[in-house]
């Protein structure tokens, strides 16, 4: 991945093949797992969750209900190697 992620330039920014936003309103997402898995297998990529994603391809926040479970499940997630 070239590219840094600059908090500054949120709003400038649309999702590509670096950057990829999910609501992750009611927990991970599942098609986190797809884009995660595409990263991995390319030049890397930053994942942003509680961000949307309007028609127009600009983001707006939605917010996080329980952050540190999420961490927590995702890092519990990546580490199972049943998955």
């Amino acid at each position: 991945m070239n590219k840094i992620f600059d908090l500054k330039n949120f709003y400038k920014y649309k999702e590509d093949n670096s950057f990829e936003v999910k609501k992750a309103e009611g927990g991970l997402p599942v098609t986190l797992w797809e884009t995660y898995s595409s990263f991995a297998n390319s030049n890397g990529g930053v994942i942003i969750l509680g961000v949307g994603e309007r028609q127009d391809g600009s983001w707006y926040t939605t917010g996080l209900k329980n952050p540190e479970k999420l961490k927590k499940n995702f890092w519990n997630t990546v580490h199972d190697t049943k998955k």
